[in-house]
């Protein structure tokens, strides 16, 4: 063989290696790009199981706590129902994002989102805890009110009732006291005897002088003895005296001394003639008034009453001819 033959041999031996070298690089490449893609596809299909898993995991567990945290609570329930709607849809939104892999970060926010809400109802719920620990407080100060209220209704109705009782005892009292101040008053009113009646008329002179006809009769002078009475201690007594005419009237004259005075008894008030005060003591003492009127005595029967501390003490008549 000749040189120039071998040279070309040489160059296309050079060239056919240099061709394999290339096509086993290149198939070396190939090989290491397809290693990637397979492992980055690989890495990618693990994360979208484990996203899978994790989203199951979380929106159960999710559906879970919404459901412990149900009670009588109507509105609380109402937001479980909501919460368990927008989890439902976030869990398909999520669903769609692991499956065409589009945006892997954000399905793993999303899933961590779901216990958001959990939390917005855990929160209602502690809000309602709260209201209700204070509807319960204030419930029980109602009832400390409602009670304190009732007591104070039995305390006044007891007071109510002892003051109603002790107004009907004072009363009792009070008509004891009255009924025991009428005995007294009658028991110590002073009884008069002998009541003596003189009638007379008045001469030029001045000089009356006894007189039993009506028309010569100018004044009447009533007299009487007081009795003696144990209960009256002494002093000054005031003996009240009516005249009553035949007609059945009393002669009163103001200007005379007539006046009007009280029965202790029944609490009448009638008139009387005069009054005369006595200084009573232990012994009789005689009592008189001198009654002269102005006009004419009629003829007939006169009566004459004397009381004493508004009790009658005696009574006597005498007649004009």
């Amino acid at each position: 063989m000749s040189q120039s033959s071998q040279q070309k041999l040489l160059a296309l031996a050079t060239v056919a290696i240099i061709a394999l070298l290339g096509l086993s690089a290149f198939l070396i490449y190939t090989k290491v790009n397809q290693d990637k893609l397979i492992k980055s596809q690989s890495a990618e299909l693990i994360e979208e199981t484990r996203l899978k898993a994790d989203l199951e995991k979380e929106y159960y567990q999710a559906l879970s706590d919404l459901e412990e945290m149900r009670g009588d609570n109507s509105e609380l329930n109402a937001m479980i129902e909501t919460q368990k709607t927008e989890l439902k849809k976030s869990k398909d939104r999520i669903d769609v994002l692991i499956k065409t892999s589009k945006d892997l970060d954000k399905a793993r926010e999303e899933i961590n989102r779901l216990k958001n809400y959990v939390k917005e109802v855990e929160e209602l719920k502690k809000q309602n805890a709260i209201l209700r620990d204070t509807n319960v407080a204030l419930a029980a100060k109602r009832d400390e009110l409602v009670i304190a209220v009732q007591q104070e209704k039995v305390t006044n109705e007891m007071l109510t009732s002892e003051r109603a009782e002790l107004a009907t005892q004072n009363e009792s009292l009070a008509q004891e006291r009255e009924i025991l101040a009428r005995k007294v008053d009658i028991a110590s009113s002073i009884k008069v005897s002998d009541i003596g009646v003189k009638s007379y008329r008045v001469t030029s002179s001045g000089k009356e002088t006894e007189s039993k006809r009506e028309n010569k009769a100018d004044g009447i002078e009533i007299c009487f003895n007081t009795t003696s009475n144990v209960i009256v201690t002494g002093g000054t007594e005031t003996f009240y005296l009516r005249i009553i005419n035949p007609l059945g009237e009393v002669m009163a004259i103001q200007d005379l001394g007539s006046g009007e005075m009280t029965l202790s008894n029944t609490g009448e008030s009638i008139q009387y003639t005069q009054k005369v005060d006595v200084d009573y003591g232990s012994e009789p003492v005689r009592g008189c008034i001198n009654w002269q009127p102005g006009i004419p005595f009629q003829t007939g029967t006169y009566h004459v009453e004397v009381y004493n501390k508004g009790f009658m003490s005696g009574k006597g008549s005498f007649t004009l001819k």
